[in-house]
């Protein structure tokens, strides 16, 4: 069994992620963390929703 690195709970799969600032994975040395499918999905709509332009009003 692997753990994920975010909530500490046992899983049969994990995934990298990467949470720096600025990431650019071909340069920049960062620690390397792995997140089970829900922290995942968690941390991907994290990403998704700072990338994304702010509407009007927002």
């Amino acid at each position: 069994m692997l753990r994920c690195d975010f909530c500490g709970k046992e899983a049969e799969t994990v995934a990298r992620v990467a949470i720096d600032k600025d990431y650019d994975r071909l340069t920049v040395r960062h620690e390397k963390r792995y997140a089970c499918k829900e922290c995942s999905e968690k941390k991907e709509k994290e990403r998704k929703s700072r990338a994304r332009p702010a509407k009007a009003g927002e």
